[in-house]
C-alpha cells in the first residue's frame, strides 16, 4: 500500500512538472482549502477527543465493567470483549486497542477473537459520526439520530455474541 501512495505522488508530481506547474504554490492552495473546510468543525471534534480521553484516564470503563462483570462471566464472555463492545460506539481507538489485547491474549484464531473481530466490524463509532457530521452543517438538533445508531450498535454487539453463543458454545 506505501508503494502505491509513493507511485501515485511521483506519477502527480511528474504530470505537474509535465504540465509546468508552480507545484509548491499548489499544494499552499490545497492546504489554505482544506483549512476551511476543518476550522467550523475543529473545536467540535476536540471537545469529543478531550471527552474520549478524559473517559479512558478517568476509570469509568473500569467502573462500568466491574459493574455488569457478573453478568457477562455468567454468559461465559471475557469483559475485554464487553469493554470493546461498550467503546466502540464512542472510539474506534480505544475499541482497537481493546482489540488487540484480546489478540494478544487469545490469538488471531480464537472465537473470542472472531466475537471480538464481529463486533469492531459490524458496529460503528456513533458519536464520532454524529459529532463530526452534525457538527459540520451546524445542526444542534439530533433527533432519533443518536439513539438509533446506539440501538443499531446495541444490537449489532448482541448478534454477534448470540453468533458466538450459536457457534462456538
Amino acid at each position: 500500500m506505501n508503494r502505491a501512495i509513493i507511485i501515485f505522488l511521483i506519477i502527480v508530481f511528474i504530470d505537474g512538472l509535465m504540465k509546468r506547474c508552480n507545484l509548491f504554490e499548489l499544494f499552499i492552495d490545497g492546504v489554505k482549502d482544506a483549512l476551511t473546510l476543518v476550522k467550523p468543525i475543529f473545536t467540535t471534534l476536540m471537545a469529543f477527543m478531550l471527552f474520549v480521553g478524559l473517559l479512558r484516564s478517568s476509570g469509568t470503563i473500569d467502573v462500568l465493567s466491574s459493574l455488569f462483570q457478573p453478568l457477562i462471566q455468567a454468559i461465559g464472555i471475557p469483559i475485554d470483549v464487553f469493554v470493546l463492545g461498550m467503546l466502540r460506539p464512542i472510539s474506534a481507538n480505544a475499541s482497537l486497542s481493546f482489540l488487540y489485547s484480546i489478540y494478544e491474549v487469545f490469538g488471531v484464531d480464537h472465537p473470542l477473537s472472531l466475537l471480538s473481530t464481529l463486533i469492531q466490524s459490524g458496529s460503528d463509532t456513533t458519536m464520532y459520526v454524529i459529532t463530526l457530521y452534525f457538527s459540520s452543517i451546524k445542526m444542534k438538533n439530533t433527533r432519533y439520530a443518536l439513539w438509533v445508531g446506539l440501538m443499531m450498535d446495541f444490537l449489532s454487539v448482541l448478534f454477534a455474541i448470540m453468533i458466538y453463543l450459536k457457534m462456538f458454545v
